[in-house]
This record gives C-alpha cells, structure tokens and sequence, in this order.
C-alpha cells in the first residue's frame, strides 16, 4: 500500500513543502530516497522502537520511502513524525485519509514521545493553501501558532497523535502566545533598564544613545576602559518601542531556524553581544545548510561589538553590506538563501591600544605606530556608515554620588517612543529615520534655502563624504522628532554635524 503525507523541509527562513511516499510491500528492508540527510537516514532506529513501544506493529515487511522532491536537501529529526505515520497507514494501522490536509513534523524519543523541531514557526508562515492543518510536538506548536494559524495543534507523544487522527482523543488547539498581553509585559526588558539606570556622568553619550534609537541609527563609543560604553550600550534596547505582532513574528522567524528546538520565544528586541573571536560564518551566516548569522539574529534589535579595535578587519568590512541593505546573501552549495539583517549597530572601542590616549590623568604609552595601526582595524567606509560617533570622557568622581539626580529612562523612553510613532505614520512602511532612501530623506527632511546653505559650509569646512551629508539630515531630523518638531532648525543640523565629526576616530 502507498502512503503520502506532507512535511516540509527549511531553506533560509522559510520552509519549502516535502511530499512524503511511504509503501510497504514486499522484502524485508528499510530503503530511504530523497536526498536525505545524514539525521534522517539515522530514524529508522527511532521509528521503530517508538512505534513498538506505543503499542503498535511495526510491518516485517519491505519499507521503501521518498522525501519529493528528490533535489531538495532534508536535513533533521522532523521527518521522524511523519515517517512513523506514513508506516502506521501504509501498514493499515491508522486511516490514511486521516493523514490529509495536514503537515506533520516531529522528532521522535525511543519510548514514543515528541521532542520540538527546528523552524516550526517558519514551516507555519510557509503552510501551503492546500495544507490547513499543522500537528507538531507541543512546544513547537506554541511557536508555529504564533503565526496566527486557525488550525495547529501540539501532541506530548505519537499515541496522541493517532488518538487524535482517529477521532478517538482529539487535540486542543494551540492559542497564539502574543493574545494574552501580560505574557509581553512579563518579557520586559528590566535588566536593560537597569543598566542604563545605573551610567553616571554620561549625559552626552546618553543624548546620542537617545537619538541613535529613535530614528534606529548606528553608534560608536570610544572611550577610555571604564567610562561607561558597555553600560551604555546594555541599556540601549530598553529605549526601544515594543514589537509589534509583525515584528514579533519576523525575529521569532529568524530565531527558529537557527537555535537548537526549544520552543522558546522572544518577545523582548534582540540584544547580541558578540566577542572579538566572532567568526566570519558565526557574524554574518552560513555553513554547510545555511543558517543565520549574528547579524541577522539581532534583526530589529541591537548588535554590540565590544573592543571594535581588537576585530579583525576583514570580519568588520563584511558588515558593510547588511548595514547598507538591511538583509544579507549567503550562497553554498546546496543552496543561496536571503536572511534579514535590519539591526542597529552599537559599537565601543578605546582610543589606543593601552586604552588611555588623550586620557587627563592617566598617561598613555602607545606609540604612534601602534595607535595608526590600532585605527586602521576599522576602515573609513566602515565608520562613515556609522551615523553617530562619540568620544566618552573619565567620569569625575562628584557624578557618582547617588544623590545627584539623573534623567529618569522612563522620560528618554517616552521621547524615543513618541518619536518612533511620529515616522511610523510619516515614513513609508513605518520605517524609523535611519533606513529612510534618498528620495525619501529629501522629501521628509527638506530644508529652507538659509538652512542647506549651513549644511554645505559645514560640509566643505570638514571634508564630508556625499553619505555624509546624507546622514547629517536622517539625523537631523530624528532630533527634530525628539523634539515634537515639523521642520529642521539650526540647532538639529549643529547637533548633527557634532555627531558625525569623527576626527577622534
């Protein structure tokens, strides 16, 4: 008898439909064809004694099965559910029109139970319009139905399944984790909140901080080592607006398919802290089956490179094409795959190796050779993608009393927030300022004739690039968004241009 039911297998973020053939006939062998990866051809062991265990029999027959289309890779334990299926129908166990209409993905323990897969979310935003039905193990299905799918549903083991199939002991299905509200609030950021709380005598580096996140603009810190950067930057997501459902979606998308099945989800922004011995493949993606990369798993949240001048330079250069698009190309062999990639960049550096160039009190004994070649790590196409770059001075001993009252967060997050819906109902897609076009920048950011002629002298008086003065106004006018204001004033360009002088860089 022939079997077949649907499965799916990941390609990126998305997830691609798999037609699962299952016959048992006549020999005694397990024959697997499909371009099966190395996971999938192991789960005949697991097949079978799960479906022992459950109580089932397990054919003495000839098993031949193929994963369609056979040039599409399968890779992992997902295709154990639908293999124990598709030889429970073959047999004549379970009724194979009950396998209709549904997707099925699962990995199977030796007794019989369910554990969660890899990418559930993404095969639910890649259901196919024939397939109305999802039936995974039940952390998974949490995750897939944040999808919004009218129809999943999560089982603890494969006699659930059957029991459900066969209308003996139905399912219920999963709700949307996002419907209940307090589940967001208790996911709240409050360490990030706490560390930005906690920087004293910084309120320069805070202001930069506080535009750098309304209009989602990328920022550099460079300072002497204990001057605040890292606790700065740590504090940066709690200044971010909450994501939407669409949002929320899109990073738990991302975040499916890389990490090890838990079901876990996030509902807070990324954070990515990454250290200096990062890897190309680890920072920006790939691998034999191309998963994402760093870059894209802090994808509408904060990627922080701490000690940028200890990077290698060739790591730091590839990030200029994901700051520039928003998304990053992996091509393998096996396969060319789109990842998002829209992160804010916040790095932190020390002026020179020793960490105290230009320091008041503390001499430094670097060399002018060694500092060169210390700046030199982060290239000038690098830095004049970086909107703001600021230069964090020793914080003196008075700003640490606990006393001396500091700007609140909750004030700086009611700023960014309101700042953030001002260019959600003005910019096109809702996007924050700093991923605004060209065409768009002249259109949202246009200034009077006495205003552009003060650009253009600040522009020949320091040596900006053409990109330069393209950031000057995104930045301008996310400072003029800070401020509740419709048109750019002098003081939004002064500040702007004070932003991106970078000449202690």
């Amino acid at each position: 008898m022939l079997v077949t039911l649907s499965a799916a297998a990941l390609v990126g973020v998305d997830a691609k439909p798999v037609s699962v053939e299952v016959r048992v006939g006549r020999g005694i062998h397990f024959t697997l064809g499909g371009l099966a990866g190395s996971t999938v051809r192991e789960s005949h062991t697991r097949i079978r004694s799960a479906i022992e265990v459950s109580g089932y029999r397990w054919p003495g027959r000839g098993i031949t099965v193929n994963l369609a289309p056979a040039d599409l890779p399968k890779e992992g334990a997902a295709y154990d559910l639908p293999l124990a299926l598709g030889i429970l129908a073959a047999s004549g166990q379970l009724p194979a029109a009950s396998l209709h209409g549904t997707l099925f993905a699962g990995e199977l323990a030796l007794n019989g139970d369910l554990r969660a897969v890899r990418g559930a979310l993404a095969m639910a935003t890649s259901l196919p319009e024939l397939l109305h039905t999802m039936l995974l193990p039940e952390d998974s299905a949490v995750e897939a139905a944040l999808s919004g799918g009218p129809n999943i549903y999560g089982a603890a083991s494969l006699s659930a399944v059957v029991g459900h199939l066969t209308g003996s002991a139905p399912l219920e299905r999963t709700h949307n984790p996002i419907a209940d509200q307090t589940i967001c609030d208790a996911h709240s950021d409050k360490e990030a909140t706490a560390s930005l709380a906690a920087v004293r005598g910084q309120q320069g580096a805070l202001r930069a901080l506080e535009v750098a996140a309304a209009g989602g603009h990328h920022l550099l810190m460079i300072g002497s080592p204990g001057v605040g950067k890292t606790l700065i930057a740590r504090g940066a997501s709690s200044l971010m607006p909450p994501m939407s459902a669409v949002e929320m979606l899109e990073v738990n998308r991302i975040h499916s398919v890389h990490r090890q099945a838990t079901g876990e989800l996030k509902f807070g922004r990324p954070f990515r802290s990454l250290h200096h011995s990062t890897t190309l493949t680890t920072l920006i993606g790939g691998g034999r089956d191309p998963r994402p990369g760093e870059v894209s798993l802090a994808h509408l949240g904060v990627l922080f490179l701490d000690e940028l001048g200890e990077w290698q330079p060739h790591i730091l250069n590839a990030l200029r094409q994901p700051i520039e698009s928003g998304s990053v190309n992996v091509a393998r062999s096996l396969a060319t795959v789109d990842f998002p990639a829209e992160f804010q960049l916040i790095a932190a550096c020390n002026p020179c190796p020793c960490g105290y160039h230009g320091h008041k009190h503390h001499p430094c004994d670097c060399s002018l050779h060694k500092i060169s070649t210390y700046r030199k790590r982060f290239s000038g196409p690098l830095l004049d993608r970086i909107d703001i770059q600021v230069q964090l001075q020793p914080v003196p001993a008075e700003a640490m009393d606990p006393k001396i009252a500091s700007t609140p967060v909750s004030e700086r997050q009611a700023r960014v927030w309101a700042a953030r819906k001002i260019q959600q109902r003005r910019n096109p897609g809702g996007r924050p300022n700093g991923r605004l076009k060209p065409a768009e920048l002249h259109k949202y950011a246009a200034l009077s004739k006495a205003r552009r002629v003060f650009l253009l002298e600040a522009m020949e008086l320091y040596q900006f690039s053409a990109r330069s003065h393209d950031r000057i106004l995104c930045l301008a006018r996310t400072i003029a968004d800070l401020a509740g204001r419709l048109n750019i004033v002098d003081g939004d360009i002064a500040e702007a241009i004070q932003y991106r002088r970078s000449e202690h860089v």
